[in-house]
């Protein structure tokens, strides 16, 4: 006989509170224990076959859900560079600000939401969707440099990320020491308020 039905078992000791957790949830899915804990040693086992550990697997997905939940959109990188070359020239300076008080917003939602807000902010800028191929900082006692580099970001586009990371760094606490901006590179050192 071959299939799950024939594999041996094994006892795997576990703390009882914990037993109790995974018991309660495996019933309200309708589910064995048995059933659960072997589904999640399965993807248990698929995460470190991806080499990722579960927790950095579940911490990326609670970053990555974050614009999902604050209502971001996603938009084709063609299409969303059109409409900012055929607004920025007439309406640059609103649209900047428009961004900065996105970022703002985003900010005080994270810092409600997350223990470690502006750490969270720092991972969804290097694991987020935002044409960034790298994001570096540097963190000393006086001050963060931050620089985001893409090979895909217009100048208007790098602008408009520098306002709406601005905004989310207010909001979490920290003021913007000096910045530069070119096409597809950001740099902003910033320091605690």
């Amino acid at each position: 006989m071959s299939g799950k039905g024939s594999r041996k078992q094994k006892l795997i000791r576990a703390p009882s509170d914990l037993v109790s957790k995974l018991s309660r949830e495996a019933a309200s899915q309708g589910k064995t224990l048995y059933s659960y804990v072997t589904e999640i040693f399965e993807q248990a086992t698929r995460a470190y076959e991806m080499k990722r550990s579960l927790k950095e697997i579940l911490d990326t997905f609670e970053v990555l859900d974050v614009p999902k939940e604050a209502g971001t959109v996603y938009t084709p990188r063609d299409i969303l560079d059109y409409l900012i070359q055929k607004t920025y020239g007439e309406n640059g300076e609103e649209l900047q600000q428009m961004w900065y008080h996105a970022g703002k917003w985003y900010g005080i939602y994270l810092r409600e939401k997350f223990e470690q807000p502006f750490e969270t902010f720092l991972r969804l800028l290097q694991e987020g969707r935002w044409d960034l191929n790298e994001v570096n900082i540097n963190k000393s006692s006086e001050r963060i440099d931050l620089k985001c580099v893409s090979t895909f970001i217009s100048q208007e586009r790098a602008l408009l990320l520098q306002n709406f990371i601005e905004g989310a760094v207010y909001s979490l606490g920290y003021k913007t020491k000096e910045k530069n901006c070119f096409k597809g590179i950001i740099r902003l050192a910033l320091s605690k308020m």
